[in-house]
């Protein structure tokens, strides 16, 4: 199911989302439903694992309000979001917040790449730079000015970049991703995430560690599906996977953690969209 390469990664992300949604049961979307609604604070932001409103977790909430039509949910993040000064957040907080607005303002502003440069290389200083990276590429693609320009020089960075070998699996789908839309060879980063796989289904983070986690199933096959990967021997154990970490409507980190949190259901639903491709 390869995609127009103009469409906002994030927008692309919200489209697999709706796509696992999908092919849900009718009582297991229900349940994603309630659990989501259960998830909004009565002020409109959505919370995270200790009840709290965060952005965060409302830009996760916000992605699968989105994806399973819950247009009332959105009404109700608006709130929330009016009452948010960006001078007070985070690098990460303020990067949820311009995405969040670009999705709910009809109004949203966008923003030149050096604006966003200081915010990320200046208040981010202790995230890790390909972090920084992503999260900057994330936001300029929703809501950045002259986009081209910007897309030219990635590419040029992107064809001298070598990265470490003991990177994540969440950071390698993210630059398998990156050098499929900048028009650049990528079979070397889909073979290196391959490697991640596990035979019994899922791709875990790191090449030592032994389980596998949503979040790098999610960003995997996500990146995977966007590069035309063949997955039909992934698919029976990576489905199994992802079945026994549903639990009431929401989807486990897979890693042992018992919590049902927003962010893990994103991944569980992008990792089954990203498997019932075509």
């Amino acid at each position: 199911m390869q995609t127009d390469r103009n469409i906002p990664v994030h927008r692309l992300l919200i489209t697999y989302l709706k796509n696992g949604f999908e092919v849900l049961d009718q009582q297991a979307q229900q349940e994603v439903v309630e659990f989501l609604t259960q998830s909004q604070d009565k002020k409109g932001g959505f919370t995270d694992r200790a009840g709290t409103p965060d952005l965060y977790y409302s830009l996760f909430g916000s992605w699968l309000a989105q994806g399973v039509g819950q247009t009332t949910l959105l009404d109700n993040l608006k709130e929330f979001i009016k009452k948010q000064n960006p001078d007070k957040l985070g690098v990460v907080e303020q990067m949820a917040l311009l995405l969040i607005r670009s999705d709910i303002e009809t109004d949203a502003p966008e923003v030149s790449a050096p604006k966003l440069l200081k915010l990320f290389y200046r208040q981010g200083k202790n995230i890790h730079l390909s972090y920084r990276f992503f999260l900057f590429t994330l936001v300029f693609d929703a809501i950045g000015k002259r986009k081209q320009f910007y897309y030219f020089l990635a590419r040029i960075g992107l064809f001298f970049y070598k990265p470490k070998s003991d990177f994540p699996c969440s950071l390698v789908a993210a630059l398998l991703y990156a050098r499929k839309k900048l028009g650049l060879k990528y079979d070397k980063q889909k073979q290196h995430i391959l490697n991640f796989a596990l035979e019994n289904g899922g791709f875990k983070a790191f090449q030592n560690v032994k389980n596998a986690d949503m979040l790098s199933t999610g960003v995997a096959l996500f990146a995977l599906s966007e590069t035309m990967a063949d997955l039909r021997l992934l698919k029976p154990a990576t489905l199994g996977f992802i079945q026994d970490n549903f639990n009431g409507g929401a989807f486990l980190s897979g890693d042992g953690d018992q919590t049902c949190d927003l962010e893990y259901t994103f991944y569980g639903l992008l990792a089954l969209g990203s498997l019932v491709r075509d």
